[in-house]
């Protein structure tokens, strides 16, 4: 009448966990969800866990209960190892009434200063500024990863154009004793840490050392290359910091490394916003924060795990749950940041174009310095009403002439008023009092 309990290593930061592949579920039956355990004390990101899996006997009687070590998305690819065992159950398990789950791991908040405005939605990848999804594999490595997207997104942002940058340079020569079995952010290596043979410290390129999902060895001068100025803490490496100050190092620095609280329920999520209600409780899987929407009160969150796993390797996760966002720091790339100054609009234009029966309204808004110079990699807020008064929001980045362009399509004809509602930038303050303009109406017939 016992239950029958499973405990299997694996590693919950690779996507893989262990399934059941074959039972006879008239005689043996899973009992709730598998649960990752970690050993007592502090946890590498990206450290192995055990795997706790339930069964019940249902009826008398014998089955063999097969499991595979499998990404749960992956459905046509060979399990990465299995486990089989012969089960005899003599009689029905009296399944007790289930526990109340245990709180999330409760962490307080890190002071910060109140922020600037910032928009309602912000994602730096529909900015062109994120790198391709990768795939760590079956090891534990996604700090590594975590390490280099941020990285990857200010040097695409710096009009540097893409680089692949090497996550196996960091997992095999590091000095630390990380890799496959976890690790911690690696941003020192590419500031001013290094080991010989290497003379410098930078990114290795893909190219230079290709990524092979283990713990290889670091063998020769790889080449360094491209070196961060800083990298910084929003909060604590030991809290969760206030959303309003993460939505703020996103938008002036991009693109934030992370840690999350995985489990199964987060392996299997596939689209939408993940909100779980039952807690997770032990950070263990590094990720990246490059954008938000209050809207769906969800971060976009980028996984190191394929394009195969949820939103083509991205997510929405709500704000608060698991843990996400503990940790949260960003990196300073290329050279002190120029004095502030201050920013106004200059300009707003607005025109249409027909698209098959709709009309496709854009509204180009110009931000310059105090000397008429245009201001790149400013976040403009833009409200626009159309003919039948509903209101849509957006936001977007300035390019290196200081314009950002918006767009609305609509099958209504008549006046659409775009507003903007704020800009923001790094360095420059907005300087709302020297506005040229700040809302522009045009007719579309």
């Amino acid at each position: 009448g016992e239950l029958l309990v499973v405990n299997l290593e694996g590693n919950p930061s690779t996507g893989y966990g262990w399934q059941v592949q074959g039972l006879d579920n008239a005689v043996l039956r899973p009992v709730g969800q598998p649960e990752w355990v970690s050993a007592p004390g502090r946890v590498k990101v990206g450290g192995p866990a055990t795997q706790v899996l339930r069964f019940a006997g249902a009826a008398r009687g014998l089955t063999t209960l097969t499991l595979a070590y499998v990404r749960p998305w992956e459905t046509d690819a060979r399990p990465a190892k299995t486990y089989s065992v012969q089960v005899q159950v003599h009689r029905p398990s009296q399944v007790p009434a289930p526990a109340a789950p245990a709180a999330e791991l409760e962490i307080e908040a890190a002071g910060a200063t109140a922020p600037a405005a910032v928009p309602a939605a912000f994602n730096w990848c529909t900015q062109d500024g994120c790198t391709p999804i990768r795939d760590q594999g079956q090891c534990g490595s996604c700090w590594a990863f975590s390490t280099v997207g941020p990285l990857e997104s200010a040097i695409l942002r710096a009009g540097e154009g893409a680089k692949d940058l090497s996550e196996q340079y960091l997992v095999s020569c590091n000095v630390e004793g990380w890799g496959c079995n976890g690790g911690w952010w690696g941003h020192d290596y590419h500031e001013w840490k290094f080991s010989p043979p290497e003379v410098d410290a930078g990114a290795v390129y893909e190219s230079a050392f290709p990524y092979t999902a283990t713990d290889a060895p670091c063998a020769r001068e790889y080449g360094t290359n491209e070196q961060i100025a800083d990298w910084v803490y929003v909060g604590s490496s030991s809290s969760v910091p206030a959303t309003d100050a993460i939505k703020q190092a996103i938008v002036d620095h991009g693109p934030v490394s992370a840690v999350v609280c995985v489990n199964t329920a987060f392996q299997l999520y596939q689209e939408g916003v993940f909100n779980p209600t039952q807690p997770c409780r032990q950070t263990n899987h590094a990720i990246v924060l490059v954008g938000w929407d209050d809207s769906r009160g969800a971060w976009r969150l980028r996984n190191s795990w394929g394009t195969g796993w949820g939103e083509d390797g991205y997510m929405w996760i709500a704000y608060g749950k698991s843990i996400v966002g503990y940790g949260a720091n960003y990196v300073v790339y290329g050279s002190a940041p120029p004095p502030a100054g201050t920013m106004h609009v200059s300009a707003i234009d607005m025109w249409y174009a027909k698209s098959g029966k709709s009309y496709v309204v854009y509204t180009k808004v110009t931000i310059v310095d105090a000397t008429g110079l245009p201001v790149p990699s400013a976040t403009v807020s833009l409200q626009t009403t159309l003919p039948s008064s509903s209101i849509t929001t957006a936001s977007r980045v300035t390019g290196t002439d200081g314009t950002a362009t918006f767009s609305v399509k609509s099958k209504l004809a008549g006046t659409y008023t775009s507003k903007v509602t704020g800009v923001t930038h790094a360095t420059n303050e907005y300087n709302a009092g020297a506005n040229v303009i700040t809302e522009r109406s045009l007719a579309v017939p």
